[in-house]
């Protein structure tokens, strides 16, 4: 997916309030100013091989990707199965994260990118778990915009980092939407985790607290459809098609004024 000679990549260590934080993987355009920032979210799985391509492939497209480690606290660069192993490992790590340290690394992911030059705003992309991860980070800090592909959790809670309440509870909603931040959802119509109800109820809220956003559904498609490293779940054509969105939502960034 990428090209050595369009895009230069590698993992660095961000800085949290002048100490050591997570490690993260970036990767930005070779030449020219980056449009903007992208902090990408992993999956439950890390920041796999599959995660860094995400980054590359951003870069190519002319932003800064920055897709930091959010498991640092607990185990540095852990990179797990798509088996059941890699699952329950996952859920190990997920349950060591407070909302504290999700908004602190996501803040240092968004600095390292401007830190490189980007000139345009700040974007969170995140993948299931990551989808999550992003609309939190917004509750709290004002991204332009948040793409959340197939984020479970958000509206109905279901994991310790979802309680007391949810990211999408009415306050954390109003917040998003006080923030300014723009919410894009992609999501599949066979997806296990996030059912039509919920959907149904995601567009209602961020309706009902002023929140400015895209909802989309991808036919015959499951949870985790982008990621080709699964074929058991991948769907080309939908993946294709939600890329064509993030890139048009991207591109419709402009640079904050704050």
């Amino acid at each position: 997916m990428s090209n050595a000679a369009l895009v230069t990549a590698g993992w660095t260590r961000l800085a949290e309030e002048g100490e050591e934080g997570p490690d993260a993987y970036v990767a930005a355009p070779a030449k020219g100013v980056p449009a903007a920032t992208v902090v990408v979210g992993m999956e439950l799985f890390g920041v796999t091989a599959w995660v860094r391509k995400v980054c590359e492939r951003f870069a190519e497209a002319g932003y800064v990707a920055v897709a930091p480690d959010f498991y640092w606290r607990g185990a540095r660069r852990a990179e797990l199965g798509y088996d059941d192993a890699g699952r329950q490992e996952g859920f190990r790590l997920l349950g060591g994260l407070t909302r504290e340290g999700v908004v602190a690394d996501t803040a240092a992911a968004a600095e390292a990118g401007a830190g490189r030059g980007a000139a345009g705003g700040r974007a969170f992309v995140g993948f299931s778990l990551g989808g999550h991860l992003g609309v939190l980070a917004a509750t709290r800090l004002p991204l332009d915009l948040v793409v959340s592909c197939y984020g479970g959790w958000t509206l109905d809670g279901g994991i310790p980092l979802a309680e007391p309440e949810p990211p999408l509870s009415v306050t954390g909603a109003t917040a998003i939407g006080r923030n300014g931040t723009t919410v894009l959802g992609l999501v599949g119509d066979q997806d296990f985790l996030v059912t039509a109800d919920e959907w149904q109820r995601l567009g209602h809220r961020l309706r009902e607290t002023g929140v400015r956003h895209e909802l989309h559904v991808h036919a015959g498609a499951a949870h985790g459809f982008m990621c080709e490293d699964r074929p058991g779940s991948h769907h080309g054509a939908a993946a294709e098609a939600a890329w064509d969105r993030i890139l048009g939502a991207l591109d419709r960034l402009s640079p904050r004024r704050d």
